[in-house]
Order: structure tokens, then sequence, then C-alpha cells
């Protein structure tokens, strides 16, 4: 059956749910104050009703840098070198993080590796996963049949292992996301062998791990046991509107896990 929910249409869904929780030494409202560390929400997307300069003025209003990123491949609007550099040139004029977000494995064989050079990084979710028939399985979206859940973890987990020890990225979001229809067994299925082998895979290129706040992933136990193998962390927000720089579970995160300016990913 085709989805009629679009990626963006999941975030705005998934936000709604979040769990806000305010700490009273960082947060006045939704604007972060005092903090011991300089934040950043990496994964923030523009949209005609969402542009450049409402990012920035959002990001000032909510002492949060932003990171903006954009889609890569032949569905989206960078599609060569020259549509790439021509992004990179018009955000560098705005003070926030240039980056991209792919979405499909192998797609920076369209890109030339000098101007990917140019970007400050390159984000990447494992949530589209391709299929033997050339299809591919987009697990945020809400009316997939999935047959075999042992079967979809499998598959899942062969997919992250591409993604980490072959794509060119420096970010890898939304880890440990689970499809809806079976999220409620995300403790069971998250083993800690399986937590161990993203762990290990992104440790050998050095990819850090992004903190979701509208999701809410990946658990405590994981950033508790990635930190514990020196792996650095990112704030992510997916926002396309207002929700961009809320980071409520993230600086959740950093309270309960002990992580310090030391275990977040920095660019400067």
């Amino acid at each position: 059956m085709k989805s009629m929910i679009s990626r963006r249409d999941f975030i705005k869904i998934s936000s709604i749910g979040s769990t806000v929780v305010m700490f009273p030494k960082l947060v006045v409202g939704n604007n972060y104050k005092d903090a011991e560390f300089p934040l950043i929400d990496y994964h923030v997307h523009l949209t005609s009703n969402f542009t450049i300069e409402m990012a920035v003025e959002l990001s000032k209003k909510r002492n949060v840098k932003f990171g903006i990123v954009e889609h890569p491949g032949s569905n989206y609007a960078i599609k060569t070198d020259a549509d790439l550099n021509a992004y990179i040139n018009e955000l560098r004029k705005y003070h926030v993080y240039v980056g991209l977000q792919p979405i499909y494995r192998n797609w920076s064989k369209n890109f030339s590796k000098e101007l990917l050079g140019k970007l400050d990084y390159i984000l990447m979710d494992a949530a589209t996963i391709p299929l033997e028939d050339d299809g591919h399985l987009r697990i945020w979206r809400r009316n997939n049949y999935i047959e075999s859940v042992d079967g979809f973890m499998e598959l899942y987990m062969e997919h992250i292992e591409n993604i980490l020890k072959y794509e060119p990225i420096n970010i890898f979001a939304m880890s440990t996301y689970l499809p809806i229809n079976f999220a409620r067994y995300y403790d069971k299925l998250w083993t800690k062998e399986r937590m161990l082998k993203i762990i290990e895979l992104a440790k050998q290129r050095n990819i850090a791990l992004e903190i979701s706040t509208p999701l809410h992933v990946p658990s405590k136990e994981f950033i508790v046991l990635a930190k514990s193998k020196g792996l650095k962390f990112t704030f992510g927000t997916n926002a396309r509107n207002n929700d961009a720089g809320k980071l409520h579970y993230g600086l959740q995160m950093v309270e309960e896990c002990g992580l310090t300016k030391d275990d977040l990913f920095q660019l400067e």
C-alpha cells in the first residue's frame, strides 16, 4: 500500500508527542541560557514557509546555532555539482553551518570530492532501506506491513552497517529509530550486541551519533554505552518550522548521562 505521509509530515506528527523536559538552569521558555557548551541543532531544513532568514532569527532567539541540511539526489533540488555549489555559496552568507542529508546509498558518486569537502558536515539516517526489487522500505511511514520483526532487524542492521562503513558521513541521525508498529519493543530489539555493533562501526570512522528530540532516540542505555566507548554526540530536531532548536530530550540526556562538552561533536 502506498503511503500518503511524507518525511516532512512524519516529523510534524512525531514532534507532537514529544515530552517537554525543562531545565531551570538552561531553559527560559524555549530560550537556552547559560549552557556550559555551545548548543547546536545540526538537523534543520528550510522550506518556502521556513526560510533561511526565519531560521537565522529563530536561532538567535533560541540561543541555538543551526546546521542547515538539504537532500541531494535526482528527486531533490541538489542534483549536480552546480546545484551543490550554489547551495553552499548561498548559505555561507548566513551564520549557520552548511550540511547535507543524503537519503539513498551511493549518492556521493554524483558529486566531486572537492565540492563535498566544502561542506561543514554530512548527516545521514538509515530510515530508507533498499530492497532486493530495487524498491525501498521507508520505515518512518505509518502503514508499512512488516511480516517478520526478526527479518526486519537483520535487514535494518545490514543497512546501518553499510552506511557506517561506506558512506561519507559525519553524523548518523535517528540512530536506533524503529517503525511505529513495533517501537514498543525497543528495549528488547536493541540488544547490547546490536548497540555495540553500531557503536563500534561509528567509532572506527569517528561518526557522531544524533540525539533526536522529537523521536526520543537513542535511549539512555545506548548513549551511556556509546559515551563509554568515546563516541561523540549531536543534537537534532529534523525540524522545518519553529520546532528547530528545541533540544529538550537532548538536554535531558546530557543531565542523565553525564555528557560534557568533550562528548559533543564540534566543528569549531
